[in-house]
């Protein structure tokens, strides 16, 4: 009888796969990772011994995933997907019942209700539907007009994962424009404001764990969050949402960015069916959130009690992605975390200042 063995795929959304890592080890679930090259930052880790394979090109293949599954039943195990990256996810969505075939286990949702959460184009109604919580308002197709944020009606063309373009003045909207073919685009209202993550994983039950986190610090151009907290739900009605979401068929890593407005208005940004990239909170934040994963995934046995969070206020950075010119400071950063004090604490809470992961602790 084969066992269940979690399988990463580092060179994405690394930061998260760290994470993982940690939880298994913890948990003592077995798990290995598929290296995206032998250069990959996960050799500088307390993770390399798991690594079982290493990619010899950047693409995905079916002829890998069987490479994978051959490798793992040869040690009496099967491969479990981790849903860690976009890129990831959508080669398995469109192979999903050939990795099925050869011995894969992928709890993905659904394609069709996945892309309706994940795609900018479709997911705001979907939230509009589900809890009342609606997007910034949309542009006419021909009045673009800064600031604003142009989105990708589809999150993958031909292969290739789109990215919000944000555009805070005429000068960067007609830069954004030239290589774009806006047919593929919209564009949305600057919202400035407080950008709030609800961070949640749904099982196929309808059960679900989630926490909230407050952003303080990201890189420029909407990239990555470098400093972030836990914090209070500021007003969603999040059981509404997860029973919403179950009803639709929906089960996974679920992750809705909102912008609270000066006012105090609530604003929908989107939704990322998968792990993020700050996820080491939640080993603080909700313990729970990923043992229901692993228990969804079949990797550890049920248990009668989930896991309980501790007390407190958990923090999460990323000192090196912290080192990039004029990061985005959201209003809730603390006074205190200004000008000398800030560099001190961002290496004191780096998602790499571990033993498991210090070497590249504020270089990767």
């Amino acid at each position: 009888m084969l066992n269940a063995c979690a399988v990463l795929f580092s060179g994405h959304n690394e930061r998260a796969i760290v994470t993982l890592c940690r939880f298994f080890h913890a948990h003592n679930i077995p798990f290995v990772i598929v290296a995206s090259s032998k250069d990959d930052a996960i050799f500088q880790t307390h993770w390399r011994a798991q690594i079982a394979m290493v990619r010899e090109g950047a693409s995905l293949t079916m002829a890998l995933m069987s490479q994978v599954a051959h490798v793992l039943q040869s040690r009496m195990k099967y491969p479990v997907f981790c849903p860690t990256s976009e890129f990831l996810n959508q080669f398995v969505l469109a192979n999903r019942q050939a990795m099925i075939d050869v011995g894969w286990h992928c709890t993905l949702p659904p394609a069709e209700l996945y892309c309706l959460l994940s795609n900018k184009s479709s997911s705001p109604a979907c939230i509009e539907q589900l809890i009342g919580l609606r997007m910034p308002a949309e542009q006419k197709y021909d009045a673009w007009a800064p600031p604003c944020v142009l989105k990708p009606k589809s999150n993958v063309v031909k292969g290739k994962v789109l990215y919000p373009v944000l555009c805070r003045d005429s000068q960067a909207l007609a830069i954004a424009r030239e290589g774009l073919d806006t047919t593929q685009w919209f564009a949305q209202e600057w919202i400035d404001g407080q950008s709030i993550y609800l961070c949640a994983y749904v099982d196929q039950s309808g059960g679900y764990d989630s926490y909230w986190q407050i952003n303080l610090l990201q890189q420029p151009h909407g990239k990555s969050m470098v400093l972030a907290c836990t914090g209070e739900n500021p007003g969603v009605d999040v059981g509404l949402l997860m029973r919403g979401l179950h009803r639709l068929g929906y089960r996974g890593p679920f992750m809705m960015e909102i912008i609270r407005d000066t006012n105090g208005q609530l604003y929908f940004i989107e939704v990322n069916p998968r792990f993020w990239g700050p996820l080491n909170l939640s080993l603080n934040a909700s313990p729970a959130l990923l043992h229901r994963f692993a228990v969804d995934a079949g990797l550890v046995p049920q248990m009668h009690t989930m896991p309980q969070s501790a007390e407190g206020i958990f923090w999460y950075a990323w000192a090196y992605g912290a080192q990039v010119d004029a990061c985005r400071t959201y209003p809730a950063m603390p006074e205190w975390l200004t000008g000398s004090t800030l560099t001190p604490w961002l290496l004191q809470h780096d998602v790499y200042a571990q033993p498991d992961t210090i070497i590249l602790s504020n270089s990767h």
